[in-house]
């Protein structure tokens, strides 16, 4: 299928904009003046087109040449787009003007793109220290992906995902450009000869990554529940394919999803891992109440599988990496909950309490649940299972104090104490007067040391990655990761346990810490 008019889908050449901010941990820029859209020098990239054609190898030279034709094409056609010129589709070349077709080869993206840049366009400041990228045939490019109500997994600064372009010359003064999603196709087979597509996956994660960690500030993100609540659930950071395991990474406290930008960036430049997983990432404000965010998160688990299920996916698999108080949420997605625990807080059953319906269903999803069937696998990260002895400092108990809990909890707590305070045990009354993910998170407190605190699922597969700041002379048992104790982070049941020295909390961004999610990631 030919489609003669770029304009349809939108590229846009305007050079995006640095966002001035000494907080963003990912930031790029973007230089357009690399490739200034000159002339196709139309005969030399057609001798090269037929030797790929026949199944021979270019010289790296032709294939170079080659490659910048195609991003000049890109370019050309953008900077037609951007001048309003009746012939967008006008193709400069050393033997005269041609209109470029474009071939969508698998990228549905496209239909409803907001921007396309070249990847070599992009140069990532900070942040990203990886180079995930793939040489081969083709331009690489990015593209935007808008969030809309069919794909409302996409944040609202959109998803950014890798194409490539091919620039085919069967006939060529009639060129059409091909696009490519090379998660799904790696190579192109002619005259029975496989050639690498090219791929850049680092420009697109640091593209995505300086403008996602702008939905949630870390402290903001803390304090202050209800003004980010409507951006709370999982997002997708990988283009969809309803054959690969979904994996999860969830964020702990006082933290947002770029926690994962290196991480994700890394992992994916193993082609192992970027042909068996769709990443995706849970956001979430994290001063709220644990119970409260695992509800959350199963919820969006559930959302998530749903709308892979309409997309076409059949038999689904996940797998969670979860870093500090994450791990928790990811813990309480394997575990189940009922009558049991819901006895410990209360000495009425919850049909019979004097609640509005909302109050009711809130408090049943935070106490009745079950194990999601379709988690297989679970990697914790610096998880403090049995809380953390800095929530008893005074600094942090300061900032606890400035904690805004959900405007919904506030009145499922008012609404309890009025009308059913004599239905609570002393357990649930400390619940009831509501309490922060901080104050939960402390040694001892009934969230890790009761609610949490079960035998992990037989059915799922759990491993630990855990930091040690102490010197080698300090026994592991008395270790730390200088916020979680090794006798915290420990825990029994797992598949495996690493220790990772020299480590702070932050263990999942060590090199030692990326390697092991990686093996883990790789086993069957």
């Amino acid at each position: 299928m030919r489609i003669g008019i770029w304009s349809r889908w939108g590229v846009s050449a305007l050079a995006f904009t640095l966002l001035m901010s000494c907080s963003l941990k990912v930031k790029v820029t973007e230089n357009w003046e690399r490739n200034k859209g000159n002339a196709i020098p139309l005969d030399e990239v057609t001798n090269t087109w037929n030797l790929l054609k026949s199944g021979t190898t270019p010289s790296p030279e032709a294939l170079n040449t080659y490659n910048t034709a195609t991003e000049n094409a890109v370019v050309q056609i953008a900077k037609n787009w951007l001048e309003g010129s009746d012939e967008g589709a006008r193709l400069r070349t050393s033997q005269g003007d041609a209109t470029l077709h474009v071939n969508v080869i698998n990228v549905p993206a496209i239909a409803v793109a907001k921007e396309v840049i070249p990847a070599n366009f992009v140069h990532v400041r900070s942040g990203l220290q990886a180079e995930s990228r793939v040489s081969g045939v083709g331009a690489p490019l990015i593209v935007q992906q808008p969030r809309s109500d069919s794909d409302p997994f996409i944040p609202d600064s959109g998803l950014w995902v890798p194409v490539t372009a091919l620039l085919n010359l069967d006939y060529p003064h009639d060129p059409i450009l091909e696009l490519i999603d090379p998660t799904r196709q790696k190579s192109i087979t002619l005259s029975g000869r496989e050639f690498p597509l090219s791929a850049d996956y680092t420009a697109a994660f640091a593209r995505d990554f300086q403008e996602r960690q702008l939905q949630f500030g870390d402290l903001s993100g803390l304090l202050y529940f209800d003004q980010f609540a409507k951006r709370m659930g999982p997002y997708r950071m990988t283009p969809f394919d309803p054959a690969k395991e979904v994996c999860f990474f969830v964020h702990g406290i006082y933290s947002n999803p770029s926690t994962w930008d290196e991480v994700i960036n890394r992992l994916y430049g193993d082609p192992a891992i970027r042909d068996r997983y769709e990443f995706w990432t849970f956001s979430y404000p994290t001063g709220a109440p644990i119970q409260y965010l695992a509800a959350e998160f199963r919820k969006g688990i559930e959302e998530t599988l749903a709308l892979r299920r309409s997309w076409g996916a059949k038999e689904q698999k996940i797998t969670i990496v979860g870093h500090s108080m994450g791990g928790l949420l990811a813990k309480a997605a394997t575990l189940s909950s009922g009558d049991e625990e819901w006895q410990k807080l209360f000495n009425t059953p919850l049909d019979q309490l004097d609640l509005s319906e909302k109050n009711k269903d809130t408090l049943r999803r935070m106490i009745y649940f079950q194990p999601i069937p379709e988690i297989r696998r679970v990697i914790f990260c610096a998880v403090p299972h049995g809380g953390s002895d800095m929530v008893s400092q005074p600094a942090v108990q300061a900032v606890n104090g400035l904690i805004k809990l959900p405007t919904q909890l506030l009145s499922l707590s008012t609404q309890v104490l009025a009308r059913g305070a004599s239905a609570l045990t002393p357990q649930g009354r400390e619940l009831a007067h509501g309490r922060t993910s901080v104050q939960q998170l402390r040694s001892g407190s009934w969230m890790t040391a009761v609610f949490l605190n079960k035998p992990l699922n037989p059915q799922i597969t759990y491993y630990s990655i855990i930091g040690n700041h102490r010197s080698a002379e300090v026994p592991v048992e008395k270790s730390s990761d200088g916020i979680v104790p090794y006798r915290s982070s420990h825990i029994a049941g797992v598949a495996s346990e690493l220790v990772v020295r020299p480590s702070r909390h932050a263990v999942h961004k060590t090199n030692a810490g990326m390697e092991e999610i990686l093996r883990i990631l790789k086993l069957p």
